[in-house]
């Protein structure tokens, strides 16, 4: 039986309240695509896509690092996007495969990283630790197999560095959170 508080029974608001800054504003970035597209559900490929938006991100960095096509990777992200249901007046839900991702993202950066808080470098390298999502992922890009977690783990530090997440986490780490205004992204889309 799961300890109360593991990875196994956490809620998804907790889940999220788990997302550094440049997470939750992809988080909410998926949330609002996929409202604009009309899609009945925010998928992965969402949330995904909104973490490659972020420049200089843990994402960002780790992509270029393993030699991923930034061209070809935004244009397999819109044609997955673009294969999604659409037509929704609201969004519905989000997708169980986007909280796995958190999920195992945190447990990856428990454990392995010692952190207190979802980086996206540790949602991408779980993701492709995990073949559940890995297939998700490379169904979305093939570019994503260019990514091996294996090898780029013991780089991490050092590749992260100028990460625009480094620079944010001793501060995040240092004051308590602000409470977002207004609804949460999750409390706005989901029921």
């Amino acid at each position: 039986m799961a300890q109360r508080g593991s990875p196994e029974t956490v809620k998804r608001k907790e889940l999220v309240g788990k997302l550094n800054e440049v997470c939750l504003r992809a988080f909410s970035a998926a949330a609002q695509s996929a409202k604009t597209r009309g899609n009945p559900y925010v998928e992965l490929a969402h949330f995904v896509e909104a973490l490659s938006r972020s420049d200089r991100s843990d994402f960002d960095i780790l992509c270029q690092s393993a030699g991923v096509d930034g061209a070809r990777l935004e244009g397999d992200l819109q044609r997955a996007l673009d294969k999604l249901p659409h037509g929704a007046g609201a969004v519905e839900e989000f997708s169980d495969h986007i909280f796995h991702a958190i999920r195992e993202a945190w447990t990856f950066g428990k454990m392995e990283r010692e952190a207190d808080q979802v980086r996206s470098a540790h949602i991408l390298m779980a993701a492709m630790k995990v073949p559940v999502l890995e297939g998700l992922l490379l169904k979305i890009s093939l570019e994503f197999d260019k990514i091996d977690p294996d090898s780029l783990e013991p780089q991490l530090d050092g590749l992260l560095e100028a990460s625009v997440e480094s620079t944010s986490a001793p501060s995040a780490a240092a004051e308590p959170a602000a409470k977002p205004q207004g609804k949460s992204a999750l409390a706005q889309y989901a029921t």
